[in-house]
């Protein structure tokens, strides 16, 4: 009996490590993601910022409707993209890995500047949460909140 609950300790301690290390793989490609996404909106490659996104992704920006899909998310990235001056950057300050596996979320930060009505840059701050989903077999985003902390 004491061998049977020594082996069921083994296994359970087993899977939790594995969980523990695939987990943390998920989480650092979830960050390299997030560097390559906040890259790509910094240089304003329009094209490469809305590739992060799940064809039925939705954005959620301050002030605005929401745009769900490819088409009405890249044309709010368009529209962000436009202003005069436009720059941002984010990152995440928390990932979390749902056990299952092939969910995510984070918790972040950004700071983005456009000019103002006289062409001075101005600069705010922000923070953000975004949902990943694991979709043949890549992270994508389904889901991105952000607004400005003032």
């Amino acid at each position: 009996m004491l061998s049977k609950i020594s082996v069921l300790a083994v296994v359970l301690l087993a899977s939790s490590v594995t969980f523990a290390k695939d987990a943390s793989a998920d989480e650092q490609a979830i960050r390299a993601l997030d560097t390559a996404w906040s890259h790509a909106a910094e240089s304003k490659d329009l094209d490469k910022t809305v590739s992060f996104y799940a064809d039925d992704a939705s954005i959620l920006p301050p002030n605005m409707p929401i745009a769900s899909g490819k088409n009405a998310i890249r044309a709010v990235w368009s529209q962000f993209m436009s202003m005069p001056g436009f720059s941002i950057t984010f990152a995440p300050s928390k990932v979390v890995i749902a056990k299952s596996g092939d969910m995510a979320y984070e918790i972040g930060t950004f700071q983005t500047t456009v000019n103002d009505a006289q062409g001075k840059p101005t600069s705010s701050v922000g923070k953000f949460v975004v949902n990943w989903q694991m979709r043949d077999g890549q992270w994508k985003v389904v889901a991105d909140i952000f607004n400005d902390d003032k």
